[in-house]
């Protein structure tokens, strides 16, 4: 009975150390994943700041680089959010070893009131005439021999005990040991939080007085933005008109690929359907387009929807400064309507195509040069580049180089990137990978 129950309770223990060592493991892979993350927005804010500094040098507030400081604030609250993840996950291992510390210590009292019983037994029957008395007054044989074995499996199970408190001893102290680092790490986690939040103030102080000083330019910017529109608008005009012509080119084509075949079926016997070479029978049905005429440009327009959200950037580096759609620029009354976003770069930071595609058009639009490239129904347009190296009707492939970035009215770096699917304009940001 001895031994049963110190072989249940060392497999209790074995269970209970190997689900400490799972939870542990667990935490530490979480915690790293943590800690990776705030590594790369990090490394954002600091790209971002790198790139205020840069266009801050005209010494003009721009609305491009307060779109810059609300961009670093929203990505020091998302390290101060990080770290209170983090914080949640150390108090909550803190919590699981102490838990386990009192565990352990409860065990290793019991063990050792177990251990200094069988030790007062021993102490009792210490002389040999007691251990041989007991063996000899058995009733048979067979009893003898059980008795005997049952002398031998005592004193190894004394040893096992013994054997089994200096486990749990070390166990208990790594324990502590474990409790005293995630002391530590949670005391310097707290120290980078307090030091984010007193960084997040000076931020949220700067970004006050750049609205300030922007408020004061309210009506300069009220121009800056009207002209804005004015070439937005006659940039849309144009995408229409080059997507219209595309769609009627591709209409005219059907139209006499129709009348084609009308002219050979009077002469020619109907032929039976049947599927061409290399398809399958049972490929999904997609929604006829008229600009999809060719399996070819399927292809090419179920590609680009393929890798959506996966789209690379048409520059290397970049900061999106206007979003897609409706903003209020914050501190004024004016308001901006994008078709699509606006990417601060590096004057002639090269641009590259974010797909492969036909170019439909190279055009000017008040005074900046524009490309346009078809995509099967989609469609990406890229303004304002100072030079451009692709010509009409040329093939490109995904990240081929089509031009160079121009400056913008603060004399930065800056494109216009804008998708549609067929007339409507899209959210290109949507499509693009996350940097």
């Amino acid at each position: 009975m001895i031994q049963n129950t110190y072989r249940t309770g060392y497999i209790k223990l074995a269970v209970a150390v190997l689900l400490v060592f799972i939870v542990s493991a667990g935490f530490s892979q979480t915690r790293d994943e943590l800690e990776k993350k705030r590594r790369e927005i990090q490394q954002e804010i600091a790209s971002l700041q790198k790139t205020q500094s840069e266009i801050s040098s005209n010494k003009k507030a721009s609305v491009s680089e307060l779109k810059l400081i609300e961009k670093r604030l929203r990505s020091r609250y998302a390290v101060i959010n990080n770290l209170n993840d983090e914080m949640r996950l150390i108090d909550n291992t803190i919590f699981n070893n102490n838990r386990e510390i009192y565990r352990l210590q409860k065990q290793l009292d019991t063990l050792k009131q177990q251990y200094a019983g069988t030790i007062e037994y021993a102490y009792k029957n210490r002389s040999s005439y007691d251990m041989l008395n007991f063996i000899f007054t058995a009733t048979s044989f067979n009893d003898a021999v059980k008795r005997a074995t049952y002398l031998k499996s005592y004193r190894k199970y004394r040893d096992e005990q013994v054997l089994n408190i200096n486990k749990t001893q070390l166990e208990l102290a790594e324990k502590i040991k474990m409790l005293q680092a995630n002391k530590t790490v949670k005391s310097r986690v707290l120290d980078e939080q307090k030091e984010q939040k007193v960084i997040l103030e000076e931020e949220q102080k700067e970004k006050n007085q750049f609205v300030s000083k922007l408020k004061a330019r309210e009506k300069e910017i009220e121009k800056e933005v009207a002209a804005k529109k004015r070439v937005e608008r006659s940039l849309q005009n144009s995408i229409a008109a080059i997507i219209k012509r595309e769609i009627e080119a591709a209409r005219r084509k059907a139209e006499d690929e129709a009348r084609k075949l009308a002219s050979s079926s009077v002469t020619a016997k109907p032929a039976e359907k049947t599927p061409a070479a290399g398809t399958s029978i049972a490929a999904p049905i997609r929604k006829a387009n008229i600009l999809e005429n060719t399996p070819e440009v399927t292809k090419v327009s179920v590609g680009f929807e393929n890798n959506r959200g996966n789209l690379p950037w048409p520059v290397d580096k970049g900061t999106i400064t206007s979003s897609f759609g409706r903003q209020r620029i914050e501190g004024t009354q004016i308001d901006e309507d994008n078709s699509g976003i606006t990417i601060q770069t590096l004057p002639d930071a090269p641009v590259k195509a974010v797909f492969e595609g036909i170019v439909t058009t190279v055009y000017d639009v008040a005074g900046s040069q524009t490309v346009t490239i078809k995509h099967g129904k989609y469609f990406t347009t890229y303004f304002n580049l100072s030079t451009v190296t692709v010509a009409k009707g040329a093939k490109v492939s995904m990240g081929q180089m089509i031009g160079k970035a121009a400056e913008n009215f603060d004399g930065d770096g800056e494109i216009l990137f804008m998708l549609n699917e067929e007339m409507r304009f899209v959210n290109p940001e949507t499509w693009l990978k996350n940097k």
